[in-house]
């Protein structure tokens, strides 16, 4: 059938030009038809952002640098510092004051807080938190726009509702860099998240910010039930250890007391103030946790940071205070923990001097001024476990940095029992402080109402039957662990007889608290 078909020559061209015209339109149709199905409807101009683009989960910003970013070994520490504070029926917690240093430092002092927070882990649903800015400048409060906060332990939302209205009013306002790298707040989600249950965040960041106008903000809010209030706040920074340690025992009595601070006294002097204008408008009553300082962690003296914390409950009625004696434990515990290393320090350079012999006193300008507060002290020391001396003062008649040197002197020389402690022998020795509280009569009305009183493990016991004394400190216990085989030692102790009782004789309970050089 083509054996007909001849081309015209003279037509070749407009028959290629026809071809290419084809071509071309088939490229230019595909092109647009490519570009066509790969573009939406919508116009650029018209973009809006989305939730999950405005929202973006906020990351860990400081895991692995002040505590850890291993989430199995964040858990191992946070459980081990909790276990360390003893639990206790509290009041409910509405305000607490932690501190945000790096976990070796601070968590010790911050878990004392997170602990009052365990028996309501289910009731508290809200959690504000506010602390200072440390590395961007603003005025008022920033908040975040982010839905979640994460750390090793995993994700917590933000409560969208209430930044939306705390972003209403004055001073409020959404500034997610101020909290992109803040610690202040962050170092708070894992005790909060191994603390509570279900619960939501509304993180706070302040900068130049009037406590007045916070509170008044935060009001509304702190009035439900289910609301813990948290303010990030360190104490005193880069003083020596006898500056910081009389600061921050000021700073104290200012919370005690409901005395505003000035920004010298804490890193994070605006929430503190903060948390006192909230309790005084809610009848809420400060009780100081803890306190202490970096020195006591880290042994440097020289400069030092302080921490403490806080909790703000509602006042408890009269009969549920601390009776006198309890009361007087708590308040050498904390001593005893702010004080250690000065304590420390005082008795083995006195045990030093002995053995060389020489006397040791202890001078104001070495160590704080509050250990020439009077103070009733024994030193006792062990080798192998063995009593090797033990002299003590039963009455607070001196300072007690002087009752120490002291008494660590007559322990090392001075006890009958054993020959003058040697300087070698000094080199296996340990020595133990026990702070005497002071005595509360027990009243009985034969010896088994006194055993029945006896609490093991806890009393020091002082028998008097006319020029006859004796005593036993509570470490007594862990050698006569019975009441009869305690009463019986002191008795003999005293120069009585184990069969002897008295209607004359009068017994007085006391309690000490501990300081070992081995701890």
């Amino acid at each position: 059938m083509f054996e007909n078909f001849e081309i015209d020559r003279a037509s070749l061209p407009k028959y290629i030009l026809i071809a290419a015209i084809i071509i071309a339109v088939v490229i230019l149709n595909i092109y647009f038809i490519r570009s066509y199905i790969s573009s939406n409807n919508e116009i650029i101009t018209d973009y809006a952002l989305r939730d999950e683009d405005m929202n973006p989960s906020r990351e860990a910003a400081v895991a692995g640098l002040f505590y850890p970013a291993d989430v199995y070994q964040l858990q191992k520490d946070i459980d081990n510092y909790l276990e360390m504070v003893p639990p206790s029926l509290n009041k409910r917690p509405h305000i607490l004051i932690v501190p945000h240093a790096g976990y070796l430092y601070s968590a010790k002092v911050a878990a004392h807080a997170y602990q009052k927070i365990l028996p309501f882990k289910k009731q508290i649903k809200k959690v504000f938190l506010l602390g200072p800015s440390h590395r961007v400048a603003l005025n008022g409060v920033a908040l975040s726009s982010a839905k979640n906060f994460k750390t090793p332990l995993g994700e917590t939302p933000v409560s969208k509702k209430i930044t939306a209205e705390l972003a209403a009013k004055p001073d409020f306002a959404i500034n997610d860099r101020a909290h992109r790298d803040e610690h202040a707040l962050e170092v708070q989600l894992p005790f909060l998240q191994k603390t509570l249950d279900k619960f939501s965040i509304v993180p706070m960041v302040y900068g130049r910010a009037e406590p007045q106008k916070i509170a008044a903000a935060l009001t509304p809010y702190l009035q439900k039930n289910d609301s813990l209030l948290i303010i990030s706040a360190d104490l005193s920074h880069y003083l020596d250890y006898q500056t910081a340690a009389r600061i921050d025992s000021e700073t104290a009595a200012m919370v005690a007391d409901g005395q505003p601070l000035d920004e010298h006294r804490s890193c994070g002097a605006t929430g503190i103030n903060t948390a006192m204008l909230l309790a005084r408008s809610f009848g809420l009553k400060p009780q100081l946790l803890d306190i202490t300082n970096s020195g006591n962690v880290t042994g440097d003296m020289s400069s030092v940071v302080g921490y403490a914390a806080w909790m703000f409950s509602q006042q408890p009625a009269e009969e549920e205070k601390l009776p006198a004696l309890e009361q007087e434990v708590e308040n050498l515990r904390f001593f005893a923990k702010h004080n250690k290393a000065a304590l420390l320090d005082i008795t083995a350079s006195a045990l030093e001097h002995a053995v060389a012999g020489k006397n040791f006193t202890p001078e104001r300008d070495d160590y704080p001024d509050v250990l020439f507060n009077k103070g009733a002290s024994f030193v006792t020391l062990t080798q192998n476990g063995e009593l090797r001396g033990c002299i003590g003062s039963l009455l607070p008649n001196r300072a007690i940095a002087l009752d120490l040197a002291d008494n660590a002197r007559q322990a090392a020389l001075k006890d009958s029992r054993f020959p003058p402690l040697t300087a070698e022998e000094l080199k296996t020795t340990d020595f133990s402080i026990s702070l005497l509280t002071g005595y509360e009569r027990i009243k009985c009305k034969d010896e088994e109402d006194l055993l029945k009183q006896l609490k093991p493990g806890v009393d020091g016991l002082v028998i008097r039957d006319g020029n006859r004394q004796g005593l036993f400190l509570p470490s007594v216990w862990k050698q006569l662990p019975g009441k009869k085989e305690f009463l019986t030692g002191l008795k003999i102790k005293a120069g009585l007889s184990p069969a002897y009782w008295s209607g004359d004789m009068k017994i007085y309970r006391f309690r000490t608290v501990e300081i070992n050089n081995a701890d």
